[in-house]
């Protein structure tokens, strides 16, 4: 489910000016992508339209600061398999961190981008690596919640509140199932640049006995998208200059 509690950044039309780019370029939107699937996903990615750069995640695991599983973590990017391009591979954590929640507790997380350093601050724990650079487009934010009868999982919700991106508040997104079953939302940012800065709370809650592993998690997905670049001011100008002599020539043929 996604709340957003902005409307961010209503481009104007005719009357914007080359001196309005600039502004326009280093503007954010967000897109509504309500019904969006893991599927869809995934095949944002195995087209090209979408290139992951690194993703942030927090997850159940199994909810304790032992090692055998991990519940904070900054991971490689999903690509297509070389040999074999309808599958994906990556995803590994090049640091990770072990972390104990309460259900229906209201956690803090920071994730900053310098385009060289990733710092990713979850309940005051930080991590932090140097393993990704580079500019980035688009942030799609996932969040995930399952549950299993069977296992004695009656239900959960996953949900991040008080999102905000570069200080400007862009709403929240939560999943929730009832019994077994999952469910699974996004919500993108797009038209960003680094650096940038993006904090929120998140919540994990359940009835019954705990989830594991990624049951109950988040990822920030941090990279690229296909997109036509906006000309520079300059370029605009220049266009504008030759456009302008393109018609006084056809002037002079036609007199």
């Amino acid at each position: 489910m996604i709340r957003i509690h902005h409307t961010l950044f209503a481009l104007a039309a005719a009357g914007v000016g080359m001196f309005s780019i600039p502004a326009v370029a280093n503007a954010f939107s967000l897109v509504d992508r309500t019904g969006f699937t893991d599927t869809q996903f995934n095949d944002l990615i195995k087209t090209g339209k979408f290139t992951e750069l690194f993703v942030a995640e927090s997850r159940i695991g199994n909810n304790s600061t032992s090692t055998a599983e991990r519940e904070l973590g900054i991971n490689t990017a999903i690509i297509p398999d070389p040999n074999n391009p309808n599958q994906l591979v990556g995803g590994l954590p090049v640091v990770s961190g072990e972390r104990a929640w309460t259900s229906g507790a209201l956690v803090d997380f920071v994730l900053e981008y310098t385009g060289s350093l990733v710092k990713y601050t979850v309940g005051g724990q930080l991590l932090s690596s140097t393993a990704f650079s580079g500019p980035v487009t688009d942030i799609f934010l996932r969040t995930r919640a399952a549950g299993d009868v069977s296992k004695g999982i009656n239900g959960s919700t996953m949900g991040l509140s008080d999102l905000v991106f570069e200080e400007v508040g862009i709403g929240s997104l939560s999943s929730s199932v009832t019994g077994t079953g999952s469910d699974v939302d996004y919500l993108q940012i797009a038209n960003i640049s680094a650096p940038f800065k993006l904090t929120g709370k998140s919540m994990m809650s359940w009835i019954g006995n705990n989830p594991k592993n990624s049951q109950l998690a988040y990822q920030i997905k941090v990279g690229n998208t296909e997109s036509q670049s906006i000309p520079e001011p300059a370029t605009v100008g220049a266009l504008l200059l030759t456009g302008a002599l393109a018609l006084g020539s056809r002037k002079q043929q036609k007199a």
